[in-house]
């Protein structure tokens, strides 16, 4: 640190500098990220809120107002009415707390998950000293509900599905989980479908293809969603949502300096801003904007689909939501050669396959000028 700090214009010349190095979703040019531009009224809210700190609720109840009403919102739209929870930093902080909490309420430290779980997982594993025990998928890259029969035991703590996985967007058969699991806990990651499922119900009644996956099971214990995915919000922003209250006392600590008694997340420090811009936008969107929004990306979804087949690239399943996978046996070398075109994308590690994440600021229109780009890294 220099011993005399620089004039405002200087240092804000500076920012500015390493701001055009970023990559912004309005440049049209991100096609694997499932993060994407806040709503403008997430963003206006968020700078609001800059000096809250909702891990000391009792000087911000305000915010932690929001913070309930937030959670209530998602009960609302998950099929649970009296339902408990917190908004953390995002889904890994909500797999970490999941399957902490799963720890200290069995006392055991067996983990079943499928192979297609976020890498959130694994992180919370080691850092908790708990056994994984991942399970192969089935022919529709879903976890083998057989296979985890199979591990099933007494000295399993929690068992993890996922409703949209991050790879190809599918969702495991929770209700067929559930049956199974008698009283080891159930929890399901919705990170990312969590702001896509329910609209997409609602868009096409009985002819979704999708069976219950959210509260509707009554094994399922608890459940995490991201308002800064498709819920629109700023980051950092994601929930873990409990059925009962008592998994939220499991890892309390006393906080006599605070002016609350028990501190209940992970983290001491809590992001308000971000709090509040998920709850100012899904009161300003309500049901009827999230299903909007769900119905162009499926709409850019599908015309992008139409695009890749020209291009000879047939998808690896029919998307289940806006996350669309094609087959290339080497994706890492068109994704490198699309990197070096300006143009963002990801892949899928088994099978080998280009992947792609249609949110709200992927167009027709930003479509149109990034296929050109792809099919020269094609023939690259």
């Amino acid at each position: 640190m220099d011993r005399k700090g620089l004039p405002k214009d200087e240092v804000m010349r500076l920012v500015s500098g390493m701001k055009e190095l970023d990559i912004s979703f309005g440049s049209g040019r991100i096609f694997g990220s499932m993060c994407t531009s806040p709503h403008p009224i997430a963003a206006e809210v968020d700078g609001m809120f800059l000096e809250s700190n909702l891990g000391n609720p009792g000087l911000y109840p305000g915010t932690l107002e929001m913070e309930q009403e937030i959670i209530s919102m998602l009960g609302s739209l998950l099929h649970l009415d009296r339902i408990y929870g917190h908004v953390l930093s995002g889904g890994t902080e909500a797999n970490i707390t999941a399957l902490y909490r799963a720890k200290k309420i069995t006392g055991r430290k067996k983990v079943i998950f499928p192979a297609s779980a976020h890498f959130s997982v694994l992180k919370a594993l080691s850092l908790l000293d708990m056994e994984p025990v991942m399970i192969p998928l089935d022919e529709d890259f879903r976890m083998d509900v057989q296979q985890m029969e199979d591990h099933l035991d007494d000295e399993a703590a929690l068992v993890l599905s996922v409703a949209g996985t991050t790879e190809l967007g599918v969702v495991d058969p929770v209700d067929r989980i559930g049956s199974i699991t008698g009283d080891v806990p159930l929890h399901v990651d919705a990170a990312f479908g969590g702001f896509v499922l329910p609209f997409l119900e609602t868009l096409h009644p009985g002819d979704h293809g999708i069976p219950p996956w959210d509260f509707r099971v009554k094994e399922v214990t608890s459940l995490s969603v991201d308002p800064h995915k498709m819920g629109g919000s700023t980051i950092p922003a994601g929930c873990l949502l409990f059925r009962e209250e008592a998994p939220l006392k499991h890892i309390s600590v006393s906080s006599p300096y605070l002016t609350s008694t028990k501190a209940y997340t992970l983290a001491g420090t809590r992001d308000s801003g971000a709090v509040a811009a998920a709850y100012a936008v899904m009161k300003h969107l309500g049901r009827e904007g999230y299903e909007r929004i769900v119905a162009a990306c499926m709409d850019n979804t599908s015309y992008l689909e139409k695009r890749l087949r020209e291009l000879g690239l047939e998808p690896v399943i029919e998307p289940v939501m806006n996350i669309l996978a094609v087959h290339h046996p080497d994706p890492d070398l068109v994704q490198e050669r699309m990197r070096k075109r300006g143009f963002f994308l990801s892949r899928v590690r088994d099978p080998p396959a280009l992947r792609f994440v249609v949110m709200p600021h992927v167009t027709r229109a930003s479509i149109d000028v990034m296929i050109p780009e792809l099919e020269g890294a094609l023939k690259d």
